[in-house]
């Protein structure tokens, strides 16, 4: 989960924008960020960012992995995760290969979901792959479920 760094045993860097504190403009950090202030612009972490419950962010966040307990009016990509926790708000689009939303959170937006790709760390906007998932139909055999696939130039092997 989000706790890997004491895991292992590595210390990672942590910037904070303490409750009361405002920033406006582009931030660009190479560990964790934690942001329990204000921030209008926008945010890059190769790491993590935390928006504590105190948060209220105006910007666009890009980040491996991105955990919101505040408030976040953007686009947030989180190239590995992206965790909405109870009491969160977010108003703006998702981009991340594992979402977590848990009940009690507001949401409004869209969401898409990208692959895990080999080594996969923040990079520049953009730098994601993406999917379309087409359902299967009702009682649907392998057959007809792989011949939709087909049709579509999707392959997809069992």
């Amino acid at each position: 989960m989000f706790g890997k760094a004491a895991e292992t045993g590595v210390a990672r860097s942590q910037s904070l924008i303490q409750e009361g504190v405002t920033v406006r403009g582009d931030m660009k950090a190479d560990g964790d960020v934690r942001l329990d202030g204000a921030l209008e612009g926008t945010l890059f972490s190769k790491s993590r960012v935390t928006i504590g419950a105190t948060g209220k962010i105006r910007a666009d966040i890009e980040a491996a992995e991105i955990l919101v307990m505040g408030e976040i009016h953007g686009k947030i990509t989180g190239h590995k995760r992206i965790e909405l926790r109870k009491g969160a708000r977010l108003v703006g689009d998702i981009s991340t290969q594992s979402l977590v939303i848990e009940e009690g959170v507001f949401f409004q937006g869209l969401c898409q979901m990208t692959e895990a790709t080999a080594g996969a760390t923040a990079g520049p906007p953009g730098a994601t792959q993406t999917r379309d998932v087409k359902p299967a139909p009702a009682g649907g055999s392998r057959d007809q479920i792989r011949s939709i696939y087909s049709q579509s130039g999707s392959s997809h092997s069992n």
